[in-house]
């Protein structure tokens, strides 16, 4: 089904590393698996990812300054031949050779999207989000983690059955 027609309305905004490695030690990379981020901003998780196993990724981002940033730090970090930033929108986005999902979007844009997860994600693909969780999936692991700032964050893990 094609959703391009909802706008994707989350602001930009980055996630705190300590968030991101306990989303990356929740999904148990392993090597040689595909890691796609749907609104992937700079590219930081799937950076931080291909730090913890050689895996292959892909970043969809439609914000030409976040863009700008993930090609930047993809090159800074020497992951080219990695990671592939696809500048279009994530309700086209191909997640069904997906092994992992790393996502932090609104419970309402997961809300739509847990329609595309349930059709045309492979079965044991898991899927790390913060903050909000995924309406009508449940969570494997829900888990808090203080942050260094003191703010309480929810992580979740979910997987395609």
């Amino acid at each position: 089904m094609n959703y391009s027609f909802i706008p994707p309305t989350d602001p930009y905004c980055t996630t705190p590393a300590e968030v991101i490695q306990h989303k990356l030690m929740l999904l148990e990379l392993k090597q040689n698996e595909r890691v796609i981020d749907l609104g992937c901003g700079n590219a930081t998780q799937l950076i931080m990812a291909c730090a913890m196993a050689k895996v292959q990724c892909v970043g969809y981002e439609i914000l030409p300054e976040a863009v700008k940033d993930a090609q930047e730090n993809i090159k800074t970090a020497k992951l080219s031949q990695q990671i592939t930033i696809r500048a279009q929108n994530f309700y086209d986005a191909d997640i069904s050779k997906a092994d992992a999902l790393m996502l932090y979007l609104s419970r309402s844009i997961l809300g739509v999207l847990s329609e595309k997860f349930e059709k045309e994600l492979p079965k044991g693909a898991r899927i790390a989000t913060h903050q909000f969780d995924i309406p009508g999936w449940t969570a494997e692991v829900e888990k808090e983690v203080l942050q260094k700032n003191g703010v309480l964050e929810k992580v979740y893990l979910y997987r395609k059955i």
